[in-house]
């Protein structure tokens, strides 16, 4: 008799673990030769992948992946409305906690990835909230105020039981970086003395 495996539902952690590994491989395909770091100590570089062109010589390039879940704020019940004056007025209240926090956890995103002491700077987002997020996040900018630089995207689009697919939708332009912060990660995480990178190639 065969027995029909249940098929669960993948947890936020798993969702986001098949997202990181989907932008590892873009990153693979289009550097040079990379060192890929998957979760780098935050204390280094807040960012869900780091990777070093040229066989861990050339430039750095990190990548901060939000899923769905990370952008979209989820609120505590209300109670169901009694009336069609009711329902405007709770709707137009709901609609308006939602956008404050949804903007103020984009503009927390946004501090984040710009401040990523790295050469090229990436924020990888579900293909599906691309556009308005984009949309928002020009507002807060995606040059820095020296005007050097600028943010890439990455769209993630889940594939159901496929493996999820990592698409550049905007090329990143090179930043500046602060020699004692590029420094430290250099030292303590890049060191030959470290362990090694979680993806590369042998040569």
């Amino acid at each position: 008799m065969t027995v029909k495996e249940e098929t669960r539902e993948l947890t936020l952690r798993q969702r986001h673990g098949r997202a990181i590994n989907a932008v590892a491989e873009l990153l693979r395909r289009r550097l040079s030769v990379p060192n890929i770091y998957l979760e780098p100590p935050s204390s280094l570089v807040s960012a869900d992948i780091l990777a070093v062109d040229r066989g861990g010589a050339g430039d750095l390039h990190g990548v901060e992946i939000k899923l769905e879940r990370d952008l979209v704020p989820f609120g505590g019940q209300r109670k169901k409305p009694s009336s069609r004056e009711e329902i405007n007025d709770q709707a137009k209240e709901a609609y308006e906690t939602f956008n404050a926090k949804y903007l103020q956890n984009l503009r927390a995103i946004h501090r984040q990835v710009m401040s990523m002491p790295v050469h090229y700077r990436y924020l990888a987002l579900p293909a599906d909230s691309f556009h308005r997020a984009f949309s928002d996040l020009a507002h807060f900018g995606l040059f820095p105020e020296n005007g050097v630089g600028r943010l890439g995207f990455i769209l993630i689009t889940d594939r159901q039981e496929e493996p999820p697919a990592a698409d550049l939708a905007v090329v990143p332009e090179r930043f500046r970086v602060d020699p004692a912060k590029l420094k430290a990660i250099e030292t303590k995480l890049l060191s030959k003395s470290r362990p090694g990178p979680d993806i590369y190639v042998r040569i």
